[in-house]
């Protein structure tokens, strides 16, 4: 198959997805409807099996939402923009939070084994934008992809080396032994996701390393085809180095520089990134989004399995 190649396009970004958020429909079905059932939802002291998975349902809604609406801000206003993107991220957060904890409460035949969640390119993004500025989400989501190796709860594409490379980059971070046997299926790491890892002590070649993986992120950034899934598909990363933010990021906690290089996918406002998106806090957003502080209240105790 020929390669394809996709120059970065900022102007046809924001077109696209300045014009979805101006088309009223797309706000009241993606952002207002599900906010406003959340709310509903939550007006009372309890919630049920059923009504949990459902604000965890819209929890994803809104936090799209706001992922998308965050990265069409960074373009005007970077501070506003990169607070959006955290607040989707939270919400995400919350929804793959309690629709992992409804996994406990399957019924499951008996002989038969609880069906896995499918790894798929929204939870990879998130784990990756989040470990720079949401560290404590990104571990549990990245906590979330190497349980899901070895527990089963996870179903994984025998191709997906995005998710292996974040849990290689991972075990990096915890400076563990390395695991070149995921995914499953995998017998070789000749891949731009596998040589952001393999050149990990040489700078020129984790350099170049870098510039192949740019170029393979503006040539998945869009759509699938049969042969191949967009990793970079979802609206908050296509113009966004996501897998470059991480690698950033857990180079830096282990004292560790990373190359630069020019390439045009590393240029604002998603690169780098500003220093105050890393400072933007949790407790901030919370302060700000009263129906996202209520969400955490009613749903944290039974995530962390102190209630039934």
């Amino acid at each position: 198959m020929a390669e394809r190649r996709i120059q970065l396009d900022h102007a046809g970004f924001l077109k696209e997805f300045a014009d979805w958020d101006d088309y009223e429909q797309n706000r009241n079905v993606r952002f207002t409807e599900p906010a406003a059932g959340i709310r509903e939802l939550l007006s009372g002291d309890i919630l049920s099996y059923e009504q949990r998975i459902q604000v965890s349902v819209d929890s994803g809604w809104v936090g799209s939402y706001c992922y998308t609406n965050g990265a069409v801000l960074c373009f005007t206003d970077s501070s506003e923009g990169w607070r959006q993107m955290k607040r989707g991220l939270l919400y995400c957060y919350w929804h793959d939070r309690i629709a992992y904890r409804a996994r406990d409460f399957w019924d499951v035949p008996e002989g038969e084994k609880k069906r896995p969640f499918e790894l798929v390119s929204s939870l990879t993004n998130e784990a990756a934008l989040a470990l720079p500025i949401a560290r404590a989400e990104g571990i549990w989501l990245l906590d979330l992809l190497e349980r899901g190796l070895t527990d089963g709860s996870l179903w994984w594409d025998g191709n997906d080396f995005y998710g292996a490379y974040l849990l290689r980059l991972y075990r990096k971070l915890k400076q563990e032994e390395d695991i070149k046997d995921v995914p499953p299926k995998a017998e070789a790491w000749e891949h731009p996701f596998g040589d952001l890892i393999d050149q990990w002590d040489d700078e020129e070649k984790l350099g170049n390393a870098i510039l192949a993986m740019c170029d393979y992120h503006l040539r998945w950034n869009r759509d699938d085809t049969e042969e191949h899934d967009a990793e970079f598909g979802v609206p908050f990363a296509i113009v966004n180095p996501v897998e470059i933010h991480a690698l950033e990021a857990v180079r830096s906690e282990l004292g560790l520089s990373t190359p630069r290089v020019e390439h045009e996918l590393l240029q604002p406002p998603f690169y780098p990134i500003p220093d105050f998106a890393k400072n933007i806090t949790t407790e901030e957003i919370l302060e700000e989004d009263d129906l996202l502080r209520r969400i955490i209240e009613m749903n944290q105790p039974w995530c962390d399995g102190l209630e039934e």
